[in-house]
């Protein structure tokens, strides 16, 4: 009887354990993402006369606007916060019941010693734009076999990506008189020029250029089957430090190389009136490493680029805030993004639905070649040239013993506190569309929508609705 007993209660635990595992905390840079990244979208009809052209040029374009949100999780404002809390009590020294339990002391703020307040935050996204693909068969520019059934696509998207990170103050107790006031204003102070959090922030711009040079082995008899190889040039900027959750068109200025691979095999015996299909389509490219500026936290100290910190040199500095000099230029590498897709599509000679479910994802970014410190500085003790290392975003610890300024070096910092955790994303999808075949120009016009559950807190859970409108030459 024991045993059946255990068995049950690590079946019922094991939710609670991954949940555990599989989320992150106290990080400082979100990879979102991008509202074009949709292989389904990208296939949806163009697939019925990409690669079936019966024009003179052999070419093919097709535009498809979108548009993206994020829906609103607690588990969003975790992978920002500490310690997997939705919301943080900032309490002074001089608040003594509030001590024992805060999550940030004030005075690290720059805010009064009396000063108590929440802090939460709800970080939310949307995206809009269009993509343009053009599409030509190579064997109108070069009459050679190996080339008959090669063709080359660019594709551009052109993205405008707003962000929010709503923070939110409540119960605010004894606010300063002097900026800062209270939780809002300390977050973005003008004497800090890395890590600030401010309301909505936008950017627009064509995210990168896309290149497939590819192969359809087999187009004919519903059988399709068809390969490409991939290239991503970056256009749009990499992320500014300067703020929490800052608005990136694209892949945060990552060159990627890869592959894709779609298939489609019919299901039915007689698909003269209408023919059940089934497909999958899969892509996989590499993000290649780059230098980005971002802000870390010291290796067991969530938070502590919010501490103050003092500096010694020819000109002592006190109380200079940590986002300063915690933010360093370091070499980003980034992870291998998948988009895999299967279902099933109903088709006749006019029109076309489909509807399945799919996986995106990437792995964790790592970081390293950190930028060396230029200054001599360590945590803020209670006087000036004082250190108080065993601090924490939440306390003050003494100063260190027999006047040792404790430095801050590189071993000291956490690298993986700025690095984005590793995502995966379970989406279910929907298409319809009409297909208008002509003797010699085919065109579609179809709509569809997605939605995707995010099994990290590290993305945020989005759904995303798109047309598109193709044509065949």
């Amino acid at each position: 009887m024991n045993k059946y007993f255990a068995f049950l209660l690590a079946i019922l635990c094991a939710p609670l354990s991954a949940e555990h595992h599989r989320n992150t905390y106290s990080r400082s840079f979100m990879f979102t993402k991008p509202a074009y990244y949709n292989i389904v979208a990208e296939q949806a009809l163009w697939h019925d006369i990409a690669y079936n052209k019966r024009g003179t040029l052999h070419g093919g374009i097709q535009v498809m606007p979108f548009f993206q949100r994020s829906i609103d999780l607690n588990r969003s404002a975790r992978y920002f916060l500490i310690g997997g809390k939705t919301e943080l009590l900032v309490s002074g020294d001089a608040v003594l019941q509030n001590i024992p339990i805060r999550d940030v002391r004030a005075e690290w703020l720059n805010l009064p010693a009396n000063f108590q307040g929440t802090l939460s935050i709800n970080p939310r996204q949307q995206q809009f734009g269009f993509t343009i693909e053009y599409n030509q068969d190579l064997k109108k520019w070069f009459d050679v076999q190996f080339a008959r059934d090669m063709y080359i696509s660019i594709i551009a998207p052109v993205v405008c990506t707003q962000n929010n990170i709503n923070l939110t103050q409540t119960n605010i107790a004894n606010p300063g008189t002097t900026i800062p006031q209270d939780i809002i204003q300390a977050f973005d102070q003008p004497t800090w020029f890395y890590g600030k959090m401010t309301g909505k922030k936008h950017t627009t711009n064509l995210a990168e250029l896309k290149i497939l040079l590819g192969t359809t082995y087999e187009s004919k008899n519903y059988l399709q089957v068809n390969y490409n190889s991939v290239l991503v040039i970056p256009v749009a900027k990499k992320q500014n430090a300067e703020f929490l959750f800052d608005p990136v068109v694209g892949n945060n200025h990552h060159m990627g190389v890869g592959a894709a691979l779609n298939i489609q095999a019919l299901l039915n015996r007689n698909p003269e009136r209408v023919a059940f299909c089934w497909f999958l389509d899969l892509e996989s490219v590499i993000l290649i490493r780059n230098k980005q500026y971002r802000t870390f936290d010291l290796r067991g100290k969530p938070w502590s680029r919010f501490l103050q910190m003092n500096k010694i040199g020819a000109e002592p500095t006190t109380n200079v805030p940590g986002v300063n000099l915690l933010t360093r230029r370091a070499t980003i590498k980034p992870f291998n993004v998948v988009d895999f897709a299967m279902g099933w599509r109903t088709k006749t000679k006019r029109a076309e639905f489909e509807a399945g479910w799919g996986i995106w994802g990437h792995g964790y970014e790592r970081i390293d070649h950190l930028e060396p410190f230029n200054e001599i500085f360590g945590i803020a003790g209670n006087q000036p040239g004082k250190t108080a290392s065993r601090s924490t975003i939440a306390q003050q610890a003494p100063n260190d013993p027999n006047d040792t300024f404790v430095p801050i070096t590189l071993f000291d910092v956490d690298a993986q506190s700025a690095a984005n955790a590793g995502a995966l994303n379970f989406r279910v999808f929907m298409s319809a569309g009409i297909i208008s075949l002509g003797k010699k120009d085919d065109g579609i016009l179809g709509l569809g929508w997605s939605i995707d559950l995010p099994y990290k807190n590290a993305m945020l859970q989005v759904w995303n609705v798109w047309i598109k409108l193709g044509a065949t030459f």
